[in-house]
C-alpha cells in the first residue's frame, strides 16, 4: 500500500540536525517500526504541492504546521479546497496539530487561537467514543502537544472521539473516513523537549516547568501510531503493540 503525506512546514534550520528537516520524516519513521512495507509518496503543501489524483495513494495524511489553518495564505485556501474534494470522494484521510484543525476548517468547522495558552508536553484525554479501529484500547490517550490554535468548533455531524478541558476537541471522527487529532503522536520526546524550551520566554514559569515535568510521564504515541494505520485501512485491526 501507498500513504500519501502532504507536508505543511518545515523543521527551523538549527533543529533540523537533529530531528530532521520535514515533519513527513518523522512520521515515516514511525510508521515504518509498524508497517515495514508500507510506501509514501510526499508532497509539499507549503510550497503549493497538492495531489491531482485522489486515487494515486490509498490513504492520505495531512502533517502539523505553525502556520494557522484560518489562514487565506494560498496554499492553506488551496489545501481546505483539496480536503473539501477528498471528503466528497470518501478517501481516508488523518490529520494531525494543523491537520487536524485544516481538516476542521476546511469541513465547516472553526479554529481560533485559544485564550488558555500554549498546549505543551504531555497532553491525556479521556476517551470519548470506542471504535473497532483503536487497538489496543485505551481509557485516556497520552500524546505529546505543542499547540496554540484549538477546533472550537467541530464540523457538523463529526463525532467527537477525545478531549478534555483545555482542548475539548482533541480528537475527532468525520464520518468514516477521515480522523483528526491535535496531539503529536509523530514527536520524540526530545524534539517536543525542545519546542518547549525555544518557547522559554514566553511562558509563564509555573506554565514552563509543569510542560517539561510531564515530559516524565507515559506517552501513548505508539499505539496512537498504530490506531491511524489501522484506521488507515493500512495495517489490520487485529494487529497489536502487546
Amino acid at each position: 500500500m501507498r500513504l500519501g503525506i502532504l507536508d505543511c512546514d518545515r523543521l527551523d534550520p538549527d533543529l533540523v540536525g537533529s530531528f530532521g528537516p520535514v515533519y513527513s520524516e518523522m512520521f515515516i519513521k514511525g510508521f515504518r517500526a509498524l508497517a515495514p512495507a508500507l510506501e509514501y509518496r510526499v508532497w509539499s503543501a507549503l510550497d503549493g504541492e497538492l495531489p491531482a489524483d485522489l486515487n494515486e495513494c490509498d490513504a492520505w495524511l495531512i502533517t502539523g504546521s505553525r502556520h494557522d489553518a484560518y489562514s487565506d495564505l494560498p496554499w492553506i485556501l488551496a489545501l481546505r479546497d483539496w480536503i473539501r474534494q477528498a471528503h466528497d470522494a470518501n478517501v481516508k484521510l488523518a490529520g494531525v496539530c494543523f491537520g487536524h484543525q485544516v481538516i476542521a476548517q476546511a469541513l465547516g468547522g472553526e479554529v481560533m487561537k485559544s485564550t488558555k495558552g500554549w498546549g505543551l508536553g504531555v497532553s491525556v484525554h479521556p476517551m470519548q467514543a470506542a471504535k473497532p479501529w483503536m487497538q489496543p484500547e485505551l481509557e485516556t490517550i497520552r500524546i505529546l502537544a505543542s499547540h496554540q490554535d484549538q477546533v472550537e468548533q467541530l464540523p457538523p455531524g463529526a463525532t467527537l472521539l477525545a478531549g478534555n478541558d483545555f482542548c475539548p476537541n482533541f480528537m475527532f471522527l468525520q464520518g468514516d473516513h477521515i480522523v483528526a487529532i491535535q496531539g503529536h503522536p509523530e514527536f520524540s520526546v526530545e524534539y517536543n523537549r525542545a519546542l518547549i524550551e525555544r518557547r522559554r520566554d514566553r511562558l509563564p514559569d509555573a506554565h514552563y516547568q509543569s510542560s517539561l515535568s510531564s515530559l516524565e510521564g507515559e506517552v501513548d504515541s505508539a499505539t496512537m501510531m498504530q490506531w491511524l494505520l489501522q484506521f488507515l485501512g493500512i495495517l489490520p485491526v487485529e494487529s497489536s503493540l502487546r
